[in-house]
Parts: structure tokens; sequence; C-alpha cells
């Protein structure tokens, strides 16, 4: 869900920074398809990316809870 929101902003933002015209080339489909996965893909990376620095935090912090 978070994508559609994330492409509507960025539609929204083509349409007042490019114009109409440049709005209305990016609401065809092939660019729509190829907007909508590189949206999806970033958001997926950046979740990746957060998981996997958590997962490193963890291991850190039970090594500061372990016994000496």
């Amino acid at each position: 869900m978070l994508t559609f929101v994330d492409y509507k902003i960025g539609m929204e933002s083509v349409r007042v920074v490019y114009g109409y015209t440049v709005y209305h080339l990016l609401t065809t489909i092939p660019f729509n398809i190829i907007y909508l996965c590189l949206i999806f893909l970033t958001e997926l990376l950046i979740l990746n990316s957060f998981i996997k620095i958590r997962r490193i935090f963890n291991i850190f912090r039970r090594r500061d809870k372990s016994p000496t």
C-alpha cells in the first residue's frame, strides 16, 4: 500500500514540477509500469536494509548482555 501512496505523490510532483506534457507521458502504460516497479524495488531495498541493520544491532546487543 505504501508503494501506491508514494506513486501518487510522485505523479503529482511530476505534474507540478515538469508540467502537464511530461505528466501525460508518464501516465502511459510502459512508463507507468516502469515507474511503479522502480518505486516498489526501492522500498523493498530500504526495508531489506533496515532489517539487516536491525539484525546486526541485535548481535552487538547480545554481546553486551553476555556475562564476562
